[in-house]
């Protein structure tokens, strides 16, 4: 059997090559699901657990536990638990993890000690006391730097023991070099405990060093000594009044992989419960558990993310598949029919058709994870939509869970080339030629009204979608909170499918009503054409059908990631509001009081009243590289009196107008009239305002009211409201979470409020001349000494943005999904004329025989392709484009309501449609110049001796 099969498979050798490749591509781009999830996820979580290092200056990788003992427990019963916890800890506990371990150092102290300030042969009960603690820390020699004096000995020497302290200590704590302290305990009536000598003093020798997580700041009141004599002196012997242990461990956290990332959370259990059920009063804390809580949540959702986007295209393929499997079986029908009528069985067609399909799902299988890898490879470097950048290489590698998944593919890929065989492995070569000669009966989806249910089904997405966008707007909750369901994303796949049904339903009406049209002007090319489509019993309806899914497909996915990235770089430029955005620090005529302090009574009494003294603009104004700098104030807790009523709490902006347009951003489809419309209503008039449409609902404000502003200790301002406005440069209409009241907002002109009201802080934005760096101006500032409350960068943001995982992840799958899908395209226009124009052969012959032209053939095909994939290719993209306008707007529910400011905007790039153009060209250029090849080649007398066969 296999000598038959290999000898069929070498018959249609294109075939089986299409078959082989659409194949491979489907297992590569299922493996890729697997593959790039992982890779995509570790690089998350590694930047996850860099940025929380970077933002909180904590160490990832820290474990931390603190034990604390009773002052009322014997030292002999401190010390046992102790040395428990150490014993438990150092050579157990902080080794289950399977982590790389950087640094490891355990900390004891006697915490509640006191010593005179007095020579230790000059004190008394009255003699005043100092707090003090005696500790030790492991390979506390490898860290620090003896700045003055020299290291403790190991040894006492003459009944003192030898300490170090830091440089904060000796004044904290009046210390002196050289100098012997008695250390006593006032829990036993200030019974001696030792005498200690300060021989040096220390600093750390590496700051950035993971050996000091626990706190340098601890020792400003420590004595340290050496950590091998405390445990000989103290702990050993059982008798010191140790109150406090801690044993800190740092990992390297970027050992921290999707492989043991399971069994890190699992031991980080174990030990919270391990350390939970003691009585003593035990700190354990290790910051990767917070990191990964937040990890989890965000896997999840692109895990989800990359599933919805995958699953467009995997549909695509299975069509594609399905379609080049229905052209094999077509071709070997005779072939099928003549073995059935010979006596093979219907278990023996279809198992050789089985051993033909596991051939091809078994070279799938050893080659398609492989394309996935570096396929994913290729995606981890995506910088948005087609656009790649250099980048850290994605951690990819072919894991068990992938070859899984290749294995659920090409099982899938099997059943899905068997399928045709079932039907046809019935027939004989009479069944066969009858079933031919008979007018083809309307398939199955027709009768059930497919079409119907899938665009039925669309529509209900539809309207689930605005219930859930109407629930997000009312309460202001994330998505995440509201639990969208995530197949409310495979809608758009639906409505694609049942559009190109409805299509392919009308289709065959579409070609008749042409045919009637011109039926008394058609010249014969076009009429056979028309014939031939007409009477072709559905079998281009199938290609047609592929090739509005593949389109459509395509441009949905190019339009949804414009779309997305568009909109997040609108936020990011609409939030900040200028290219680059600072507030200088203002000094004042008051003088600042030290934190948890409060100012002297009388000093309060006679305070004069708060003044701003302004810093020098000219120093921000002539940054290198500003091209344009203006002042604008900024106030949020602001308050306008209004006929109705107060409104308060609403951000106050002053802005000088012309300057104003010319830096800040703003999208010009925000308002009724572009934006410099009513800046240039305040060029105009001084006193006018412009106020947020929502403060005129609620208060009945009308364009020509009078209102007064104030915010703080400053008079009111009058002005008059010449317009009002939804958005302005920085300003979020939206209420945030479930703040009922939105914020309102009055801009007015800066000079205006100046003029009429003390000076204000104001805020400095920055237009960027071309060409320039965020570095340049940032140097610039350290070179001028200026000090800043906050600096924004918007490029900077944007770095941020493209570099979360999230939307690489999305950028990379809609982009493979958009390659995918023209790629398949591409094979099945070719595979499909091919085949065509080979099984109309005798046709060709008899029309060249009957003195039709080459030229006239090729016109005649010409115009079938007009017909077939011409009409597909322009329903592809308008149906990609509808499914855009419609769905597209779904993905604002990954967003709460205050998270959509500016407003969702459709974007659809024409370079994308113009991509498509191009491959339709390249598809269609190939298609004409094979056909040519093909047809040229027909020689008459082979194809009447064919028709005679």
């Amino acid at each position: 059997m296999l000598k038959i099969v290999l000898r069929r498979m070498f018959s249609n050798p294109w075939l089986i090559i299409c078959l082989l490749l659409g194949s491979i591509m489907a297992t590569a781009l299922v493996s890729c699901i697997p593959i790039y999830t992982d890779g995509i996820l570790q690089r998350m979580l590694t930047k996850d657990m860099e940025n929380y290092q970077l933002e909180t200056g904590n160490f990832p990788g820290q474990y931390m536990v603190r034990a604390t003992f009773n002052y009322y427990n014997e030292p002999e019963e401190r010390i046992s638990n102790q040395r428990y916890f150490d014993r438990e800890i150092m050579t157990k506990r902080i080794h289950e993890f399977g982590l790389p371990i950087i640094s490891a150092s355990h900390h004891v102290v006697m915490g509640s000690l006191n010593f005179p300030l007095v020579p230790a042969d000059k004190y008394d009960h009255r003699s005043e006391m100092v707090f003090a603690r005696l500790g030790a820390l492991s390979d506390l020699e490898n860290h620090i730097t003896i700045t003055k004096g020299r290291m403790y000995s190991d040894q006492i020497t003459d009944g003192v023991i030898e300490v170090i302290v830091s440089q904060q200590a000796m004044v904290i704590q009046d210390l002196l070099l050289d100098n012997v302290y008695t250390l006593l305990d006032p829990t036993k009536d200030y019974k001696e405990v030792c005498k200690v000598r300060v021989v040096g003093i220390f600093e750390m020798k590496d700051p950035g060093d993971v050996y000091w997580l626990h706190g340098f700041s601890k020792h400003n009141k420590e004595f340290m000594m050496d950590y091998k004599l405390f445990n000989d002196e103290f702990i050993r012997p059982r008798n010191a009044p140790i109150t406090e242990a801690e044993w800190n461990c740092a990992y390297d956290y970027h050992a921290i992989t999707l492989q043991n990332l399971a069994h890190i959370t699992k031991t980080y259990e174990e030990h919270e419960m391990w350390y939970s059920k003691y009585k003593v009063n035990i700190e354990f804390n290790m910051p990767i558990n917070r990191i990964l809580a937040r990890y989890n949540e965000r896997a999840i959702q692109l895990q989800n993310m990359l599933w919805v986007l995958t699953v467009p295209v995997l549909i695509m393929l299975t069509f594609y598949i399905f379609m080049v499997s229905q052209l094999i079986i077509d071709h070997d029908q005779n072939e099928i029919a003549v073995f059935k009528s010979r006596g093979a069985g219907k278990s023996q067609i279809f198992l050789s058709y089985l051993l033909e399909s596991s051939i091809i799902a078994g070279l799938a299988f050893l080659t398609g994870p492989f394309l996935g890898m570096f396929i994913c490879r290729f995606l981890g470097s995506s910088n948005g939509f087609l656009e790649f950048v250099q980048r850290t290489a994605l951690p990819v590698r072919l894991s068990p869970k992938v070859y899984l998944y290749s294995l659920c593919a090409v099982l899938f890929l099997i059943i899905t080339m068997l399928a045709p065989v079932i039907s046809v492995s019935r027939k004989t070569i009479v069944s066969h030629k009858q079933e031919k000669a008979r007018s083809k009966k309307a398939p199955v989806w027709k009768k059930m009204g497919l079409d119907i249910i899938l665009l039925a089904v669309a529509g209900y997405g539809i309207y689930r979608y605005r219930q859930q966008q109407e629930v997000l707007e009312t309460t202001g909750v994330s998505a995440n909170e509201l639990q969208i369901d995530p197949l409310l994303f495979l809608t758009s796949t639906v409505f694609i499918l049942g559009a190109g049904l409805l299509f392919i339903r009308l289709y065959p009406y579409l070609i008749r009503a042409i045919y009637w049209i011109g039926r008394k002007s058609w010249t014969p090319v076009p009429y056979i054409s028309l014939i031939q489509v007409g009477r072709s019993r559905g079998q281009e309806q199938f290609l047609m059908l592929f090739m509005i899914l593949a389109i459509s497909i395509g441009l949905f996915n190019a339009n949804t990631a414009r779309t997305i990235n568009k909109n997040m770089e609108d936020k990011i430029r609409y939030s900040i509001g200028a290219d680059v955005r600072l507030q200088a620090v203002w000094k004042t005529n008051q003088r600042t009081t030290p934190p948890g302090q409060q100012p002297p009574m009388a000093e309060t009494q006679s305070q004069e009243p708060l003044r701003y003294f302004e810093p020098n603009f000219n120093d921000y104004a002539n940054l290198s590289g500003a091209e344009l700098v203006t002042k604008v104030l900024n106030v949020e807790d602001g308050t306008m009196q209004t006929t109705m009523g107060w409104a308060n709490g609403i951000n106050i902006m002053g802005i000088i107008p012309d300057q104003f347009a010319k830096v800040a951003w703003f999208r010009p489809d925000l308002l009724p009239h572009h934006w410099y419309e009513y800046l240039n209503l305040m060029s105009e008039a001084p006193t006018a305002f412009l106020v947020s449409s929502n403060l005129k609902e609620k208060y009945r404000l009308e364009a020509g009211d009078t209102v007064y502003i104030t915010w703080g200790d400053q008079s009111y301002l009058e002005g008059t409201i010449f317009a009002f406005v939804d958005y302005w440069p920085s300003f979020n209409p939206r209420a945030s979470k479930r703040v009922k009241d939105e914020p309102g907002l009055v801009v007015a002109n800066l000079s205006y409020i100046q003029n009429k009201m003390a000076l204000q802080p104001y805020e400095v934005w920055i237009k960027k001349a071309d060409g320039v760096s965020d570095k340049q101006i940032n140097d610039d500032i350290i070179n001028k000494d200026l000090e800043l409350l906050f600096i924004d960068y918007t490029d900077q943001e944007l770095v941020k943005m493209k570099n979360d995982a999230l939307l690489q992840g999305m950028n990379g799958m809609l982009t493979l999904g958009f390659i995918a899908s023209m790629l398949i395209s591409l094979l099945g226009f070719l595979i499909y004329w091919i085949i065509s124009i080979q099984n109309r052969t005798l046709q060709f012959g008899i029309l060249r025989a009957m003195g039709m032209s080459l030229a006239k053939v090729i016109g005649m095909l010409a115009c079938e392709q007009l017909l077939v994939s011409g009409a597909a290719i322009v329903l592809g993209v308008i149906v990609g484009g509808m499914t855009g306008d419609m769905f597209i707007p779904l993905l604002q529910i990954m967003y709460s309501a205050a998270d959509q400011v500016p407003p969702f905007r459709i974007m659809a790039y024409g370079e994308d449609y113009i991509k498509v153009y191009i491959v339709i060209g390249i598809m269609i250029t190939l298609g004409f110049m094979t056909l040519w090849r093909i047809i040229s080649k027909i020689r008459i007398d082979q194809a009447v001796k064919l028709g005679e066969d």
